[in-house]
């Protein structure tokens, strides 16, 4: 894919302007449709980029992410592979490769970005058939999926045990398969929120649920609405109110789904995020005390359970407020620590793991991550359930803080 634009990584700036909880405030609500529109633009504005560079049923597998990713935010648990998929012409089949007890997943997104499917998949690989709605033929054996996009897009997921150079991970990814019949299609232009919107409604069957939100957002989410829901979202964001994912990447009729604003907001936060059910993602952008985290604070320190009960794993990353990406090691004393997790830390006699983000190494026996001037954490929970309840980050860090109320924590 191209590289992501310098007004996008502007908008994704969510985890440091949190720290302006209490100042921040939003002007009149603008229409459902200009949320609805602004999503959808900018979900298949990246699509339509990375159909230029790839073309239709093949897996674009990137590098895992760095200080110089494409991606802001970017997981580190796992090695990414996508592809958009060509449903016009009969079912399209994904092969997801064997591989070892690590955690591996598929995700589909519609042309809508509504999730419409998402599986931890089997170690000895599995097959999906994805077929459109409407497709009346022969289907072959697996796992059917349908949908009412011409053009979705499949998301798979590979642990990797080693965040610089995982071989095996890539290795395992690199056996995933697509087969299908596919034509090239005329892209709309990527810069013409109108052109965009036409585009998806002529390779879309409505949502009932939408569809007069689609429309209406055709004919009048021009480039200046455009801007102007950015600038709202952004704003938006900064009141506070947006602190994990509940609800942003979930399907269209998912009980825990999000209103059109908060599902907007989580483009620009983690576009093609996994559902809620899925996955909880938590964001830490300022200590107990409301001040943004940044090494010039001092030391921020967290302790949680190492084993909190999710079913499959959780991780802990640290991004630079600069860049929304991981931190370049020539600014960290040449340390090229990101990320940590379950099967790279060890509990202590009390079943916890404790974590020091400083500028200097404390060597107190807490796993140390060096920080720059202003930094944010995200908490990831693969396979959140029941047993979470009351241990989360967010639990830990806020409870019984002012801040508590503005990090309320979803129940599972």
């Amino acid at each position: 894919m191209k590289a992501i634009t310098n007004v996008l990584k502007a908008g994704i700036a969510m985890m440091m302007v949190i720290s302006q909880l209490a100042s921040a405030t939003v002007t009149k609500e603008l229409p459902q449709s200009q949320y609805y529109g602004y999503k959808v633009t900018h979900h298949m504005t990246e699509m339509i980029k990375h159909l230029d560079q790839f073309g239709f049923n093949t897996f674009d597998h990137p590098a895992i992410a760095d200080y110089r990713f494409f991606v802001i935010t970017p997981a580190l648990d796992h090695l990414y592979s996508k592809a958009i998929i060509d449903t016009r012409w009969g079912p399209v089949i994904v092969d997801t490769p064997a591989k070892d007890d690590r955690y591996s997943s598929i995700s589909i997104t519609d042309m809508e970005h509504f999730a419409i499917y998402e599986k931890v998949t089997a170690k000895a690989g599995e097959r999906f058939v994805i077929i459109h709605e409407d497709y009346q033929g022969k289907i072959p054996q697996g796992t059917v999926i349908k949908t009412k996009s011409d053009f979705p897009l499949v998301f798979l997921r590979t642990q990797s045990f080693d965040f610089n150079e995982d071989k095996l991970s890539n290795a395992i990814r690199q056996q995933a398969r697509i087969s299908g019949a596919w034509q090239s299609v005329e892209l709309p232009n990527e810069k013409d929120p109108q052109a965009i919107l036409n585009w998806t409604i002529e390779h879309t069957t409505p949502y009932k649920e939408t569809a007069s939100l689609m429309s209406e957002a055709a004919k009048n989410h021009t480039a200046t609405a455009h801007k102007e829901a950015f600038n709202y979202i952004y704003k938006y964001l900064q009141t506070g109110q947006v602190t994990n994912s509940t609800g942003m990447f979930d399907a269209i009729d998912s009980p825990t789904g999000a209103t059109h604003l908060v599902r907007a907001a989580g483009t620009l936060l983690g576009h093609l995020g996994l559902p809620t059910q899925h996955a909880f993602y938590q964001n830490i952008p300022v200590n107990r005390k409301g001040k943004i985290l940044s090494g010039e604070n001092g030391p921020f320190t967290l302790t949680i359970p190492h084993n909190p009960g999710m079913k499959e794993f959780w991780s802990i990353t640290r991004y630079s407020n600069k860049t929304r990406l991981p931190l370049n090691p020539a600014d960290i004393g040449g340390h090229d620590i990101q990320a940590y997790n379950g099967f790279n830390t060890t509990p202590d006699e009390n079943g916890n793991v404790t974590f020091t983000f400083s500028q200097q190494d404390p060597k107190d026996g807490s796993y140390w991550m060096p920080v720059t001037k202003g930094y944010y954490l995200i908490v990831r929970y693969y396979g959140p359930n029941e047993k979470i309840n009351g241990k989360t980050a967010h639990d830990i860090v806020y409870k019984g803080t002012k801040l508590e109320k503005t990090f309320v924590v979803r129940k599972f």
